[in-house]
């Protein structure tokens, strides 16, 4: 998960692209096993009032995959090729 430096509930469009390419990048390491990741939304975050972004993989077998496929997806990043596919 990756947080803006101050409690707001929307950032500056610069700062959600580089946030976007910061968590593509570590997602690229951390997620290596799997062809695909996700990034989302924070449709169902427990604190509302701040911005922030979260990313996992597509693992049908993990306890909240349920919340996955309901939360909104902002970028598909495929490990297979260099370029991550936005959805918007």
């Amino acid at each position: 998960m990756i947080v803006y430096k101050k409690h707001e509930h929307t950032i500056p469009y610069k700062a959600f692209e580089r946030a976007l390419d910061i968590l593509s990048k570590i997602g690229r390491k951390v997620f290596s096993y799997t062809p695909k990741f996700v990034i989302m939304d924070s449709t169902f975050a427990t604190i509302n009032d701040h911005w922030h972004l979260v990313v996992t993989d597509l693992d049908p077998k993990s306890e909240d995959f349920d919340q996955i496929l309901a939360t909104r997806w902002i970028r598909v990043a495929d490990n297979t090729i260099e370029e991550d596919v936005e959805l918007r």
